[in-house]
């Protein structure tokens, strides 16, 4: 069997394992449940509502327009397109179809690009590693950008590389398109520009092209015009994901960024959830071996910028997603390792190891327990009528002591799985009068999540303004009366 179809049939049985093992049928169950909602939920609404790419609109606006300051909705308006055309807003395959589609093609362009450097057998493993890497196997059917967003990296990146070897019109295009649109998903995937101005800095005289640095302004410009779009639409509706607006801040504090713990939490996830256990592994033999190579050393350096500049996520499970870019450079530090080995013992024992990382990451995402917000979203479901306002408590706090910043705890679950609307109140929020005053704009129920135990002027005034229609150990639901 040749090399590619080898590499074909790897990423078909991968394929069909994240389709039929992976592949969650509640997603507001699954890793990340409250993006995925929030993502399908602006796919509803580009259904039901004006398509305006540029104005993308959220479930938790409360009574408003819910237009909402967001990175580009690519996904969300092509997974639309997709419900349009079958006529139902109540499918999950197309969003989970999408990211599978994209990550397989970002591993299929990682092999070929691996094939180009080191020997068949090498780039097979390298893919084999890029393949097992959790954030990978999770992203795969997950209904995110995110998986869009590693596509659009590694187009950019392994493009940029054809490039500094055999400049043309077409590939510097593709690169400057695909460093756009990744971007435009996740401005911090512009650590790519980083890893690709070092790159050619190492090789010198690339940097002395104007067609490198008229390529690094459209990037640029392309984006900050798109978050001063953005940013616009927040002052005007009052919405954000904290892209640039809200008061949430990814950055460090000078008390968290001191800490060694913190920075241990950043290593672990980079490693489990980024480059794969593997590439670890490989990385030290490449460092005994005295073979680092400038492309693996770019990539990192980009990686470790982001897991500064967004250390707040970074360093903790909320962030997992930053780190997907890394996978790339772990398939690259694995082909390195391997390539040039006279015996083929580490070739087996790497492919094992891979399948089995594969297995955990699955065994991982499969056991994910329930959410609450999952229960109660399909109770309310049952008592709501349609038009229906309802006010939520979240999990999360409003403010964050440990990082001094605002929070963004705005969940959409209860919102998605109700066909509902309405208003987030943050769990620091313990005043009875903020739900009355949602409650004379219109709202109908008060759903609490059980992860925090009613305050007494809270439970004093439902008792005397709604009535509780279902309790569970989820939390509890209420039907407001009218104001």
């Amino acid at each position: 069997m040749t090399s590619r179809r080898r590499a074909f049939a790897v990423l078909v049985s991968w394929c069909l394992a994240e389709w039929f093992l992976r592949r969650q049928q509640l997603i507001t169950d699954d890793w990340q449940g409250w993006r995925q909602a929030d993502t399908l939920a602006m796919a509803q609404h580009f259904v039901e509502g004006p398509f305006y790419l540029l104005e993308p609109r959220i479930d938790w606006g409360g009574d408003g327009s819910g237009i909402v300051e967001t990175e580009l909705a690519l996904v969300p308006a092509v997974v639309a397109l997709a419900m349009r055309l079958i006529g139902s807003t109540d499918i999950l395959w197309p969003a989970q179809l999408l990211s599978l589609v994209a990550v397989a093609a970002a591993g299929w362009l990682t092999h070929q690009e691996l094939a180009r450097r080191f020997s068949a057998d090498a780039a097979l493993l390298g893919l084999l590693a890029f393949l097992s890497v959790r954030g990978v196997v999770v992203i795969g059917t997950s209904a995110q950008p995110d998986a869009l967003g590693l596509l659009a990296f590694a187009v950019g990146w392994w493009v940029f590389l054809r490039d500094l070897e055999a400049p043309r019109h077409r590939s510097w295009l593709i690169w400057v398109a695909a460093t756009t649109v990744a971007g435009l998903l996740k401005p911090t995937l512009l650590s790519l520009g980083i890893s690709q101005a070092i790159v050619a800095l190492a090789r010198g005289r690339p940097l002395k092209r104007p067609r490198l640095w008229l390529g690094w302004l459209v990037v640029l410009g392309v984006v900050g015009l798109y978050l001063w779009h953005a940013r616009s639409l927040y002052l005007e509706h009052g919405n954000t994901f904290g892209l640039l607006s809200g008061g949430d801040s990814k950055l460090p504090t000078r008390a968290r960024i001191v800490e060694l713990g913190r920075w241990l939490d950043l290593a672990r996830y980079a490693i489990v959830w980024g480059t794969g256990p593997l590439a670890a592994v490989a990385a030290i033999v490449t460092l005994w071996r005295r073979r680092p190579g400038v492309e693996e050393l770019a990539l990192a350096l980009g990686g470790l910028a982001v897991g500064v500049v967004a250390f707040r996520y970074t360093s903790h499970k909320w962030g997992t997603h930053y780190h997907l870019p890394l996978a790339i450079l772990g398939a690259l530090v694995v082909a390195r390792a391997v390539e040039g080995w006279r015996t083929p013992w580490p070739l087996r024992v790497g492919a094992v190891a891979a399948v089995a990382l594969y297995i955990r990451g699955l065994l991982f995402v499969m056991g994910l327990p329930p959410e609450p917000e999952t229960r109660l979203g399909l109770e309310l479901a049952k008592h709501r009528q349609p038009g229906d306002l309802v006010v939520v408590r979240a999990r999360a706090p409003g403010y964050e002591p440990e990082w001094e910043t605002e929070n963004n705890y705005q969940d959409p679950r209860v919102f998605y799985l109700s066909d509902t609307r309405g208003w987030v109140l943050p769990n620091d929020e313990h005043a009875p009068e903020a739900i009355g005053r949602l409650a004379e704009r219109g709202a109908r129920y008060y759903v609490h999540v059980a992860a925090l135990a009613l305050a007494p002027a809270q439970q004093a005034w439902l008792a005397t303004h709604a009535t509780l229609i279902s309790e569970t150990d989820a939390g509890t639901i209420y039907r407001l009366a009218p104001e």
